[in-house]
């Protein structure tokens, strides 16, 4: 029994790991990050590809932060620093991107990432991603190619948040003697009517108030990305519609200034007021809208609703200050 007991123990020292060692916590920071240089090198050579165009890495949202950026940066740094292949500058890189408005390097912008590609002389893009562990921050880089825009390679690692990385993780301790605040269990609603939220901007109706035959609609805008946003909705397609199925649209004359005229351009985290005006023909009773928002830019003919738009009741007599 005990010769079956030290074969079995023998055979399972012997016996490789089930995981890649690319997947395991590597030491250091600086041992993960060039392991990761060395995965993504291999990868691009096997695949022959030289120049690298290196994206910011996004969480597992998909967002883009300031730790993706980091990253990026490094392992850009890091591949310079091997010889073996080139990097493409990053300010190059997103300034052909914004120029190409392009945002997402997927199938279905194929066109415009193989003309970025042609144009800043890239063979290959580089995405990453992280996720927050108990071990670390797990970070997975793969290589797109702009011809099919589909991974070709991966690789991975887990980076410690200690050294370059803890600052982006350090926590305030409060100071003796004091409490920290509670935290809300959920966020608190956004103020106003209503709104619509996607991965790049919120909309916000902040109000909506009708003046006899006209409806004017107050709404903020707020780019929540890391990018600069051009938002331009279409004049004739974006409408109010309402409880009794009354369409009221939008006129060049009322609106010259307006989001589906001239459009507005926001830094990242900026935010606008904007104020549309429409106008139906005839007479109606009315107190409930809904409103089609048909985008032009940055997402050519996309189209959202929101609904449950009431107007403001006109004060009671009671409430009419003498």
């Amino acid at each position: 029994m005990r010769t079956i007991g030290f074969l079995l123990l023998l055979i399972t020292l012997v016996l490789p790991f089930p995981f890649p060692p690319s997947s395991w916590a590597a030491a250091s920071y600086e041992d993960s990050l060039k392991q990761l240089a060395e995965g993504l090198t291999e990868g691009a050579a096997k695949a022959k590809k030289q120049r690298l165009a290196i994206l910011d890495f996004t969480d597992s949202q998909g967002e883009q932060t300031p730790v993706g950026r980091f990253l990026a940066e490094e392992l850009g740094t890091q591949i310079m620093v091997a010889g073996e292949l080139t990097t493409v500058d990053r300010t190059l890189l997103y300034s052909t991107l914004k120029k190409m408005q392009l945002e997402y390097i997927d199938p279905a912008h194929a066109k415009a990432v193989r003309r970025a590609a042609k144009a800043i002389r890239a063979d290959i893009f580089v995405s990453g991603t992280y996720t927050e562990t108990p071990e670390g921050l797990q970070v997975t880089v793969r290589l797109i190619t702009p011809k099919q825009t589909q991974s070709i390679s991966a690789t991975r690692t887990t980076f410690p948040k200690t050294g370059p990385l803890s600052t982006f993780f350090k926590k305030e301790d409060p100071p003796p003697g004091t409490l920290p605040p509670d935290q809300p269990k959920e966020p608190p609603p956004p103020l106003g009517l209503g709104a619509y939220r996607n991965d790049t901007y919120e909309f916000l109706v902040m109000s909506i108030e009708r003046l006899n035959n006209r409806v004017k609609l107050d709404a903020m805008i707020t780019n929540h990305s890391l990018r600069d946003l051009k938002l331009l909705c279409h004049l004739q397609n974006t409408v109010l519609k309402d409880e009794h199925g009354g369409l009221w649209l939008q006129t060049v004359k009322e609106n010259r200034e307006g989001l589906c005229t001239r459009g507005i351009e926001l830094s990242p985290h900026r935010k606008q007021r904007v104020v549309f005006i429409f106008t139906q023909p005839s007479e109606g009773a009315a107190s409930e809208f809904t409103l089609s928002f048909h985008e032009q830019l940055p997402r050519h003919d996309t189209s959202f609703t929101i609904d449950g738009l009431k107007l403001k009741p006109p004060p009671s007599p009671d409430e009419v200050a003498p």
